[in-house]
């Protein structure tokens, strides 16, 4: 046991030497991690098969053998359908040379407050909104639940490799439908730590930015991270240029590209070792 003085030395230690503001983050960071890792191991994330919401812990939705569809309208932007219909819209854009859908949503999800990111407006019919970030950006929301056939769940993570300092936060979201756990990392900008990766939980469909060192994790981290995550099915995202999915692919055993924007699987369909899935860059 650690005596409170020497805790309280530490803590002064600490704050001196990264400043005040990212102090702050840290302390918003672990607290919240913290209270994650202080719940019952079942109840970590409906990716380990339990999941807690308001308190309570009960079972995910329903998982069910049916295909789901993903669908990259470019950027960060998903849909992603349930066998049963529902749609799930990740990150939408505001973009006018980018293709928006035109069917109604179910639920939307932002992973920052950034303009490309958080076009909510996007989304037709009267979706569930789950903002990653509580207004002003200033911390992560906590979300923990199952909306028709779907669980929704999201982990803190950051903008860049500061802690928030540069960019801000960000909310990596992840859904489980008919079974098969998808993560959407937002605009990640560096790697998972074990406290981050023990709340994801075993993820079988990884979408991963691309952007470079600046706006998200490079190519190069983007292939670490997944190697992180250790996913079925990674597909790169944000991204503009081609030369960052060449990099990304490089030296990938296997690697499938899709004249489309457009995947289907079922949880029966997915691959025992990673592969990535290429969706059209005429759509980025």
């Amino acid at each position: 046991m650690v005596d409170a003085p020497e805790v309280g030395t530490d803590l002064m230690r600490i704050q001196r030497a990264v400043g005040s503001r990212r102090y702050k983050n840290v302390l918003t960071l672990v607290s919240f991690v913290g209270l994650i890792l202080a719940l019952p191991k079942n109840s970590l994330s409906f990716c380990h098969e339990m999941e807690v919401v308001q308190g309570k812990i009960f079972k995910v939705a329903a998982s069910h053998s049916g295909s789901i569809a993903i669908e990259w309208f470019g950027h960060s932007t998903f849909q992603i359908t349930s066998s049963k219909g529902t749609r799930i819209l990740t990150d939408p854009h505001t973009r006018s040379d980018l293709p928006w859908p035109q069917e109604p949503q179910d639920i939307v999800t932002t992973s920052h407050q950034h303009g490309p990111h958080s076009n909510i407006w996007m989304a037709k019919g009267k979706p569930v909104i789950l903002e990653g970030l509580t207004p002003g950006g200033e911390n992560w929301s906590q979300i923990h639940m199952s909306i028709r056939d779907v669980s929704v769940y999201a982990v803190p993570a950051y903008h860049d490799k500061s802690q928030g300092l540069q960019r801000g936060k960000n909310a990596i979201f992840v859904f489980r439908v008919d079974g098969i756990c998808i993560a959407h990392l937002g605009d990640l900008g560096h790697h998972l730590t074990p406290a981050q990766l023990k709340m994801l939980g075993k993820i079988d469909i990884l979408l991963v930015p691309l952007a470079g060192g600046f706006y998200t994790i490079t190519a190069k981290e983007a292939k670490e991270v997944t190697r992180q995550v250790n996913p079925k099915i990674a597909i790169p995202k944000h991204y503009w240029w081609e030369g960052a999915v060449e990099e990304y692919v490089q030296n990938e055993p296997r690697v499938k590209r899709i004249n489309g924007r457009v995947f289907s699987i079922s949880k029966a369909q997915l691959p025992q070792t990673i592969e990535i899935v290429v969706l059209s860059h005429n759509h980025r």
